[in-house]
């Protein structure tokens, strides 16, 4: 392998990164202005100057490349998640991750997050597939905190659960903020927030001897 080869590799990977993002941004944009569903897969990969066929290797679909913000959020939770304290209850991790993800957001990306959100929102196919990505992060998520517990995800239902409800209070969290009159990037946050907070007095996971016990 030449000498050369890593550098090679990196500035193709920042290409693909680049272009990825051109697509999202431009996906959003016509969204926006055309619709959803008058919006084709010509139409956002004509915008990046690339075509149709290279579009789909990124993202296998239309929805995929709005999508893409959702699964950049998604793979930082996860990051954000393993990297907690031991000590932390798994509400507790999730908690923290999740708040962390969002308050490490630039101004750029909040804005744009909130308009993904809207579009999300507003269209049923949207919303339709970000709830499926939502079910198939949650086992990934539910994976994390299974073994920080050190239990195993598919016996024990309580990770599966901890994330199913901190998962249901976020989207609660942006469905009241899309019916309020304040859509700031802010007030998401503040909701967010309220209801990962209400979420705290929920029971702590059983111990092996509750288990036991229930036997």
């Amino acid at each position: 392998m030449s000498a050369n080869a890593p550098e090679t590799t990196g500035l193709r990977e920042r290409k693909k990164l680049l272009t990825r993002r051109a697509l999202m941004e431009a996906a959003t944009d016509l969204f926006e202005r055309k619709g959803f569903h008058a919006t084709s897969l010509e139409d956002i990969a004509a915008v990046v100057k690339i075509s149709p066929r290279t579009l789909t290797r990124y993202f296998g679909s239309k929805e995929g490349v709005i999508l893409g913000y959702e699964d950049d959020n998604n793979a930082a939770l996860l990051r954000e998640l393993a990297a907690r304290p031991a000590a932390e209850s798994p509400l507790e991790a999730l908690r923290a991750a999740t708040l962390a993800v969002i308050d490490g957001s630039s101004g750029e990306d909040s804005e744009r997050y909130l308009r993904v959100q809207r579009l999300i929102m507003a269209n049923p196919p949207l919303l339709a597939r970000s709830l499926e990505r939502i079910t198939e992060h949650g086992h990934m998520l539910a994976g994390v905190l299974a073994v920080r517990m050190g239990v195993d995800p598919g016996a024990d239902m309580y990770p599966r659960l901890a994330v199913g409800v901190v998962g249901a209070a976020v989207q609660t969290a942006k469905e009241q903020w899309l019916r309020g009159q304040d859509e700031s990037a802010e007030k998401l946050t503040d909701l967010i927030r309220e209801a990962l907070d209400l979420l705290m007095s929920w029971p702590a996971p059983p111990t092996k001897a509750d288990a036991a016990h229930r036997l």
